[in-house]
């Protein structure tokens, strides 16, 4: 047989580790220079030379790295983008198993269904990886449609998943923002450049959408994706929505196309944007913003006030009947939405009102505008509001401006209320005292204590009373400066019966900032009697107890147990009497080391 002949590459390969034949080279090279071995290099394997002639370029500061020109030779990047498409595949190969990973089951009673969010999630790691290498890759690779076999896997293992699992009704799987350009990207290396590329790309997009049924783009990514695209190929591809002879929906507001096309129209003819605009209008309120703009550079003010009464009946419904005005109600109310995206553009609108009415000599709308603003953008920093409302209600303004502050305390003391869902029709609580006395301290600084002092004899005294308003004695007592004192000798008060502060940031701040100018932390003594006197007759009873679990009633317990012992054997007296045959009851009492007999 003939001999083997002695490779020392595999051999220097398998005997050494990857730390041992970096070591190995970097020894040679500073002792001889691997320029003199370049064309024996090339003649073995021009990309492997390639590489290193990269690498020899670089010299010994790291800042000579070029960022253009990848340092990895192309064989190796194959090999890492290979790696990349095999994670893909352990992770597809887990879709449509009815015991994968992505087979969700919420409650062990309720039947699985497929979770396509954490499908596109556990991808997007993959996807951001491959477009830094994908344009090095591409041609190597050779195959356009590589991506819409990815997809396509996708969406037949999805159908896998067995008939009762119902996977095929449920939501479908969107791709998150990486995953969705990596298939842009591939689609737009695989279109052939010229006049038509953009024609032909979209209509591959298109394509991808009509074809599979449980695997969507990216709307926000595919928009982005397109409009930054090279200024020829944006043109042309509004070129082609325009004729309409595509599949493409763009009478959809909210339609990824419709927004492309926007976009194109914005950049290329804004005459055709404007009309857009007007035409959309009713449907979002967004298109006000460009149609207002271009009414005040006309400097036609009528026409632009007329445009923003239309913008915001957009944006709080089309449906509504009777038209908004600042000076009508406050918007802060008025809009109950859980979305503040669009904060930002409504307060400038309303800023923009502001100047618009001022040029349309409308004083009292003007101050409205300006007060709506502020109280839309911060209306939890009653510092803010309160200089700006201080600043507008000047004489004949005051009367105008006087409903929306009323109806801003309202929601300030609605906001603060510990349990929103609950809150009642709040008119006249000690947070509006707390307000009025912060607007014009001389004249209320000493009534807003006086008011407290009578409410906390009021509750002192009718122990009905504080039935119906313990929350609020609640929130009072965790707001006075140097409550902490309590939640420092009360623990179990302090978390069991003080509600949790569920409003937070700049309000909670406003209201103990507020009571400490009003140097109300006098009172703290006088609130935790009351709590010491009546907190029995608040305790809920275990009669209502949800499935004999009495954990909570335990822990009201507790608290009484802390701050009067007294009433806590009083209401152990009873509950016995009541309550003696709930055994769990007793059981968690005891569990809490509480005294029972």
């Amino acid at each position: 047989m003939p001999r083997k002949s002695f490779n020392i590459g595999q051999m220097l390969v398998k005997s050494l580790t990857l730390e041992q034949i970096a070591g190995l080279l970097t020894v040679i090279s500073s002792s001889s220079d691997f320029n003199l071995y370049m064309e024996k290099f090339e003649a073995t394997d021009p990309d492997m030379a390639a590489a290193v002639k990269r690498i020899l370029a670089l010299g010994s500061d790291s800042k000579d790295r070029p960022k253009t020109k990848p340092l990895a030779s192309l064989k190796r990047t194959m090999e890492y983008w290979g790696s990349l498409w095999q994670r893909y595949d352990d992770i597809i190969s887990e879709v449509g198993d009815e015991d994968g990973r992505y087979a969700v089951e919420d409650h062990h009673w309720e039947p699985p269904y497929f979770d396509g969010s954490s499908l596109a999630y556990d991808l997007e790691p993959i996807a951001e990886k491959m477009l830094t290498i994908m344009e090095e890759v591409y041609d190597e690779v050779n195959d356009p449609d590589l991506f819409h076999n990815a997809l396509e896997e996708i969406d037949v293992q999805i159908g896998a998943y067995p008939e009762w699992m119902g996977a095929e009704h449920g939501e479908p799987c969107v791709l998150e923002e990486k995953m969705t350009q990596c298939v842009l990207k591939w689609l737009w290396l695989s279109s052939k450049k010229g006049t038509d590329r953009g024609e032909i790309f979209v209509e591959q997009v298109l394509e991808f959408e009509n074809v599979f049924e449980m695997v969507e783009l990216e709307s926000k990514a595919l928009v982005g994706f397109l409009v930054e695209l090279s200024e020829s190929a944006c043109r042309g591809i509004y070129e082609f929505l325009k004729m309409g002879d595509h599949r493409a929906d763009l009478d959809n507001t909210y339609s990824a196309w419709h927004q492309i096309k926007h976009e194109y129209e914005a950049r290329f003819d804004s005459d055709s944007y404007l009309e857009s605009c007007q035409k959309h209008l009713p449907k979002n309120w967004r298109y006000g913003l460009p149609l207002v703009d271009d009414a005040i550079s006309q400097k036609n003010h009528q026409l632009a006030e007329s445009l923003l009464i239309k913008t915001f009946s957009s944006y709080l419904g089309g449906d509504r009947k009777k038209k908004w005005l600042p000076e009508s109600s406050l918007l802060l109310t008025e809009c109950r939405t859980f979305f503040p995206e669009g904060d930002e553009d409504i307060t400038s609108l309303l800023k923009t009102w502001a100047d618009v009415a001022k040029r349309l000599k409308n004083k009292g709308r003007c101050a409205a505008a300006q007060f709506q603003a502020v109280t839309f953008d911060d209306s939890e920093k009653w510092d803010m509001v309160l200089k700006t409302y201080q600043r507008l209600s000047k004489g004949v303004m005051q009367k105008k401006l006087a409903p929306l502050f009323t109806q801003w305390k309202n929601e300030m003391a609605a906001r603060s209320y510990p349990y929103f869902l609950d809150s009642p029709k709040v008119m006249d609580t000690w947070i509006h005292w707390l307000i009025e006395a912060l607007l014009d301290e001389k004249k209320n600084g000493g009534k807003f204590l006086n008011k407290v002092a009578g409410w906390l004899s009021d509750l002192e005294k009718h122990p009905k009373v504080l039935k119906q308003q313990w929350l609020w004695l609640g929130l009072f007592t965790r707001d006075l400066p140097n409550s902490e004192k309590i939640k420092t000798k009360y623990p179990s008060f302090w978390k069991t019966v003080l509600p949790e502060d569920d409003s937070g940031g700049d309000l909670a701040n406003s209201r103990r900032k507020g009571l400490r100018k009003m140097k109300a932390g006098s009172y703290l003594t006088d609130v935790l009697e009351i709590w010491k006197k009546h907190l029995r007759r608040i305790i809920p009873d275990p009669a209502n107890a949800h499935k004999s679990n009495y954990e909570e009633y335990a822990c009201w317990a507790e608290a009484l147990f802390e701050i009067n012992k007294d009433e806590y054997y009083a209401l152990m007296a009873q509950w016995r009497r009541k309550h003696n045959r709930r055994r769990n009851l007793w059981r968690d009492l005891k569990a809490m080391n509480l005294p029972v007999d």
